[in-house]
């Protein structure tokens, strides 16, 4: 299972100290998720609205069991969120996390699951796992290879 998180969605949800600025807020979100599943199977991916929108491909790291992304230029989480259920093989592996029924409409008319975030902490809550500290590591993905190279030729062919 590949769980497709709404990160935004998620962080404005839960119970956090508003005093924290939102970069914080959302550093100690990653922390949280990256302690607390670290024992779920599957593959988790948080995607957040970008703070620059300069880049035309999504800036993604790896921080424990954890992929953390960016959206790309011109494209919001939302947006980012039904490309990765469209391009993907297999939707039904897929389940993306969010309690924007909009988003969560498309994605299952797309052929993924949806949990909403109320579903997804308690969900968390018994997954709760050991907490280890690493660095995270940059990378990109196959899928996010593609998406490049079809920007790519877009741009050329209009050349």
């Amino acid at each position: 299972m590949h769980y497709l998180i709404d990160g935004y969605n998620l962080l404005f949800r839960i119970p956090s100290e508003q005093k924290l600025s939102l970069k914080k807020r959302r550093e100690a979100l990653i922390e949280f998720l990256g302690d607390e599943l670290r024992g779920i199977k599957g593959t988790l991916s948080i995607i957040f609205d970008s703070s620059e929108q300069i880049r035309d491909f999504p800036q993604v790291a790896l921080s424990k069991n954890l992929e953390v992304i960016y959206a790309p230029k011109g494209r919001t989480a939302d947006e980012y969120i039904i490309e990765m259920v469209e391009v993907s093989k297999n939707p039904k592996v897929l389940t993306v996390v969010s309690s924007d029924n909009g988003l969560s409409g498309q994605c299952r008319h797309l052929g993924a699951q949806t949990q909403s975030i109320e579903e997804f902490l308690a969900f968390a809550e018994k997954k709760q796992g050991r907490s280890t500290s690493s660095k995270p590591n940059y990378r990109e993905t196959s899928s996010h290879i593609e998406r490049l190279r079809k920007i790519f030729e877009e741009k050329l062919e209009k050349e």
